[in-house]
């Protein structure tokens, strides 16, 4: 075991990346995305250039299959990309990680859905999965329209995965959720992402006026995509494919508040390198000699070294199971699911305790604390990651109920 040490001054006890060159590509884009931070913010949207440079960086076929042109990467350098990515932009770091696993998801859909979305071998995909709109059964397949909201990266995507609830027939007799893929040309972009906190993703409403048309082979119900034998996973013999959506894909999300708390720390140090700070009652002194500084470095680093250390474990489990031909247990992913939640909730703990000794400052629009601050607080409400649900699903789990939540 070698010690892997991300900036920020946290070190990990880890094995070496399976892909180091993409680690250090995404290394490489910390500088570009922190420069575009603001812009990004203002834009509510992240440039096409910034997307092109991440492309080009080769991150984005981390998790797709080999036959498409990708790596079928491990969850372990998911993370650790990630990682990277937020500690220059949140935003980005988020609609870079919604591209890199809808690119897996894609792969648990059958092999002419792949074929389809694939012949852009670099199409990005992404999605809004709660169940909404109409559904009707017809003729090969189903029509279908309505609105779907909170689409990051949408503008930047080709191929939307949207949530229904498809009609019971002859041989489903009760209401069936699935998600369905559609292509960019059947829908349109309502712009409705006015946020507190990761403005910059661009999550807008995607919306089918007229309906369209989605063939069968496009459309897979939720419960086969968690059921550990998806379509996908017998043409793509990786047991990557064979895990559950609901046990991996929130790696996709808690990741990234780790990287920005990695930021803010960074950030702040800086800082408090070179600012003097008012006293009450006295002339400044220097903000590095101020005792509350002093122990919120102490504080957020420590937050956030354990919640990177989770992550890292718990991604590098999963991938020595899939490497050795298996998948993990009930058990494993209730375990994984609360540490997920739990290294979101410490990384906004993280930097609450920057944020807190900033003074004034820290309302300042143009200071990356406070935007850290923002992004990382609201990460924490997204139902995938709340607390509340998250760690009292595990301790049902450890007192013998059962389980109520999504693993």
């Amino acid at each position: 075991m070698t010690a892997i040490t991300l900036p920020g001054s946290v070190v990990v006890q880890g094995r070496e990346p399976a892909t180091p060159q993409l680690l250090e590509r995404s290394r490489g884009l910390v500088p570009l995305l922190k420069e575009r931070a603001l812009q990004t913010e203002r834009d509510r949207m992240i440039s096409a250039d910034v997307i092109a440079a991440i492309a080009d960086a080769g991150l984005f076929r981390l998790l797709q299959p080999r036959r498409f042109g990708g790596l079928e990467g491990g969850f372990e350098d998911f993370v650790r990309i990630n990682i990277e990515l937020a500690k220059g932009c949140g935003s980005t770091a988020w609609c870079a990680a919604i591209a890199m696993i809808h690119n897996w998801v894609v792969g648990l859909y059958p092999s002419e859905t792949q074929e389809e979305v694939w012949r852009d071998s670099g199409a990005l995909i992404c999605g809004s999965y709660a169940p909404s709109g109409s559904c009707e059964r017809m003729k090969g397949g189903y029509r279908m329209a309505g609105r779907w909201s909170f689409a990051s990266n949408c503008d930047h995507s080709s191929w939307y995965i949207i949530g229904t609830v498809v009609p019971p027939d002859d041989e489903h007799a009760v209401p069936t959720p699935a998600w369905a893929l559609i292509p960019r040309g059947d829908a349109r972009i309502e712009d409705t992402w006015y946020s507190t906190g990761m403005t910059g993703t661009g999550s807008k409403t995607i919306v089918v006026d007229k309906p369209a048309f989605v063939p069968a082979h496009r459309l897979l119900p939720i419960a086969t995509i968690n059921s550990g034998d998806a379509p996908g996973a017998r043409v793509n013999p990786n047991p990557l494919y064979r895990l559950t959506f609901t046990g991996a894909a929130p790696y996709t999300l808690c990741s990234v508040p780790v990287g920005i708390a990695l930021g803010a720390i960074e950030d702040f140090v800086a800082i408090a390198r070179s600012r003097m700070a008012a006293q009450p009652g006295g002339p400044p002194k220097p903000m590095r000699d101020i005792e509350q500084v002093q122990l919120a470095i102490g504080e957020s680093t420590a937050s956030v070294d354990g919640a990177m250390t989770l992550l890292l474990r718990d991604s590098a489990a999963i991938d020595r199971q899939v490497a050795g031909g298996s998948v993990p247990s009930i058990e494993d992913r209730i375990l994984y699911r609360r540490n997920q939640a739990y290294a979101a909730r410490q990384s906004a703990h993280a930097v609450n305790a920057l944020y807190e000794v900033m003074g004034a400052n820290a309302g300042d629009l143009s200071s990356p604390i406070q935007r850290a601050w923002r992004d990382a607080n609201l990460i924490t409400h997204h139902l995938s990651l709340t607390w509340t649900v998250t760690g009292s699903m595990y301790g049902q789990q450890q007192l013998g109920l059962k389980p109520r939540g999504s693993y």
